[in-house]
């Protein structure tokens, strides 16, 4: 069997030669992304990894490129699928798996790490630490705030959990209920009391057709003139040209964006919506690494692997999302 793995960082690479060595399977490893140039590579192939750009959510032929060189089945190394199009991936008889679970704590403690330096005014302080004066900004302490977590999956509940036994009142706003979580007194609110009632926002969905722009200008106006926000999840959630009007305007305390709209296709710097926000000095922006830690690297690498060696092999996986 082989197996031959996209995306591949320098972290990543040893990690996975340890995995092929111990599963006496053929691994090669690329550092780019897959595109028209190197795709046929697959054909020698049993099975592909790696994470698909949005060029995938609208190139059908990508997906019969990919059947004509014998693949029959995607391993997506992210939790997030959304730039997989399910319509194509099931006409080519291609499965799709993805990694749902990796160390929680990753994005959890970076995202309550955001919550504490916006409550704090960190981002002012770092921005200009020659021109700002010591004590020009007050902070807030977490017994003062209420918190609103958007989505009660692994993440947001870690982030509730942890944000409750440090004293903050915490709300969330999801699907269904979690009654560990109403036991330890975390209440389950609708969307448009989270919005309203929230000092603290943070957000912890994945990107589909109902949370794409799920804060638009409209429901970010129902938040507090003093909000803070913090986005660890996807881009895409917030509508952000309808943030930066709103900013411009004097709203929000502060910002935490991990993820930005287009950050796959225009990078980081290079990306608009990072030029424009990056102006603002109470804006903390970071280049999509709350994840990123060891054990959470690890994590995602090896059930990457184990999800194509099981379909190939087994013709099926616990972490199907496509068949």
């Amino acid at each position: 069997m082989k197996i031959l793995f996209f995306n591949v960082s320098t972290v990543e690479k040893n990690i996975i030669d340890e995995w092929a060595d111990a599963q006496q399977i053929a691994v090669k490893t690329l550092p780019v992304s897959i595109d028209y140039d190197n795709i046929d590579l697959t054909r020698d192939f049993d099975a592909v990894i790696f994470y698909p750009g949005k060029s995938f959510q609208t190139d059908e032929n990508l997906y019969s490129r990919l059947a004509e060189n014998g693949m029959k089945q995607i391993s997506v190394k992210s939790t997030g699928y959304d730039n997989i199009n399910f319509e194509f991936a099931e006409k080519y008889h291609l499965t799709i798996t993805n990694v749902p679970d990796y160390s929680p704590e990753s994005v959890s403690h970076f995202t309550v790490m955001s919550v504490l330096m916006l409550l704090r005014n960190l981002p002012r302080y770092l921005d200009n630490p020659e021109t700002t004066q010591r004590k020009e900004f007050m902070g807030r302490e977490l017994t003062e705030v209420t918190v609103g977590i958007y989505g009660a999956g692994r993440l947001g509940s870690l982030v509730a959990k942890t944000l409750k036994f440090m004293g903050a009142r915490v709300m969330m706003n999801s699907r269904s209920l979690k009654p560990e979580l109403i036991e330890s007194g975390i209440e389950f609110v609708d969307f448009k009391q989270l919005l309203a009632e929230s000092d603290v926002l943070s957000i912890h969905v994945p990107l589909n057709k109902q949370t794409f722009h799920k804060f638009d200008f409209d429901n970010l106006s129902l938040m507090k003139q003093n909000a803070i926000l913090v986005n660890t999840a996807r881009g895409e959630i917030v509508d952000t040209s309808a943030l930066i009007t709103h900013l411009q305007q004097g709203k929000f305390q502060g910002l935490a964006l991990d993820a930005l709209e287009n950050e796959d296709t225009k990078g980081f710097a290079t990306n608009p919506y990072y030029q424009s926000l990056h102006k603002f000095e109470n804006v903390l922006l970071t280049p999509h690494i709350a994840y990123f830690t060891k054990a959470a690297v690890r994590d995602i690498a090896i059930t990457a692997l184990e999800n194509a060696r099981d379909i190939v092999i087994e013709g099926k996986s616990e972490n199907t999302v496509v068949q």
